[in-house]
């Protein structure tokens, strides 16, 4: 067995404390001397003992004691009841039944409890959706209702009419090539191509057909600009997809004031002119593609509204017209009961596109739709 030389203990001891306690260097401790940790690892207690020396360790001279395991006694068994009460620390009662102790770390749940409380989530999960789908179908009858009610309000006021253009494009500085008005029962109070003092470019006369040729003697739209102020003059204005048909009016009629009325025009090109805005504000469209959205009833999950209907007209202005007047007539007259007619039922589209196509094929190609509308709007287009 190797001796500890009075040299070695030295080299080991690296001051004493104020209490006279040696103080030893990191792992250089006589290995009688243990710290508290190493007394619990070698099942020993320290209740009793008082330091008889303390070991520096880190880097900041930290010290701790050092206890003689010489004198130290071995820690006592644990009893039935300390051993019950250290296995209570990581369970807690079933959650349900609070007769059979499980780990706190999970759903705490005991196993003959946990199918039977899935099993009752799942009921109240289905329970929910079904009245969940049950308020659908009822939002669902009621918007087709309303929507019922506006189409027949709409054909019996006798100051209905039906406005419809074909333009130049969806972007930038779109114009009129053809604008048309139609009363409710389908006479014509306006039918007319438009000279767009532009180019039309050659993806919009894929559409309407309406050439450069065609319109070259065709009067501006300052020019009918007094015949159209006349037809819709207190009217109950009704478009499909009214937002694009307005915003294009808009442009139009901005246009020509700045033109002809240029010192009242806004200092900036974006604000309408007040011109432009008095007439924009003599009347207020009603959109009837949102209408028959909701009377149709195809819902969107994913953004949450009713999916919009091809009008199918034709692309042209009167043709359009009259596919609105149809469609209202439908939404009137249409009993519930009866099976919903297919969204390009009518006249057959003169481009043949294929029924079955997705609806931002249907959609006029030279109309983008609007945003999506609120699913009451049919009752909020029937108050305005």
């Amino acid at each position: 067995m190797p001796t500890t030389t009075p040299t070695a203990v030295k080299e080991a001891v690296l001051r004493h404390d104020e209490d006279g306690l040696p103080v030893y260097r990191p792992r250089r401790a006589p290995e009688h001397l243990l710290t508290a940790t190493q007394l619990r690892a070698a099942r020993l207690t320290r209740a009793g003992l008082s330091p008889v020396a303390r070991l520096s360790y880190g880097y900041g001279g930290e010290v701790c004691p050092l206890y003689d395991r010489r004198q130290a006694r071995p820690i006592p068994p644990r009893t039935e009841r300390q051993r019950a009460a250290l296995a209570n620390l990581n369970t807690v009662p079933c959650g349900r039944c609070g007769a059979v102790r499980v780990s706190r770390w999970g759903v705490r749940l005991c196993e003959t409890c946990a199918p039977i409380v899935a099993a009752e989530q799942h009921a109240r999960w289905m329970q929910r959706m079904d009245a969940e789908a049950e308020e659908h179908q009822r939002m669902l009858a009621d918007d087709q209702a309303a929507a019922t009610r506006w189409a027949a309000a709409v054909l019996a006021d006798p100051t209905t009419v039906v406005l419809d253009t074909e333009t130049t494009g969806l972007d930038g500085d779109v114009r009129v090539v053809e604008i048309a008005v139609l009363d409710r029962t389908g006479a014509v109070l306006l039918d007319t191509l438009v000279n767009p003092a532009i180019p039309i470019p050659p993806e919009a006369t894929a559409v309407h057909g309406i050439t450069d040729a065609m319109v070259a003697t065709a009067p501006t739209i300052a020019d009918l600009l007094p015949e159209l102020t006349r037809v819709l003059t207190g009217r109950r204005v009704v478009i499909y997809n009214a937002g694009y048909d307005r915003s294009v009016l808009w442009n139009e009629l901005g246009r020509h004031h700045r033109a002809v009325d240029p010192q009242d025009a806004a200092a900036v090109p974006w604000e309408p002119h007040p011109g432009a805005a008095a007439w924009m504000a003599s009347w207020r469209p009603e959109c009837a593609m949102d209408a028959y959205a909701a009377w149709y009833g195809e819902w969107h999950d994913y953004w949450r509204d009713y999916r919009w209907q091809p009008l199918c007209g034709g692309h042209r202005a009167a043709d359009d017209c009259a596919a609105v007047l149809r469609r209202l007539d439908t939404m009137a007259t249409h009993h519930p009961d009866q099976p919903l007619p297919h969204p390009s039922a009518g006249p057959v589209d003169v481009e043949g596109q294929d029924q079955d196509q997705d609806q931002d094929q249907d959609q006029d190609h030279t109309k983008p739709p609007a945003a999506p509308a609120d699913h009451t709007a049919p009752a909020g287009a029937a108050a305005r």
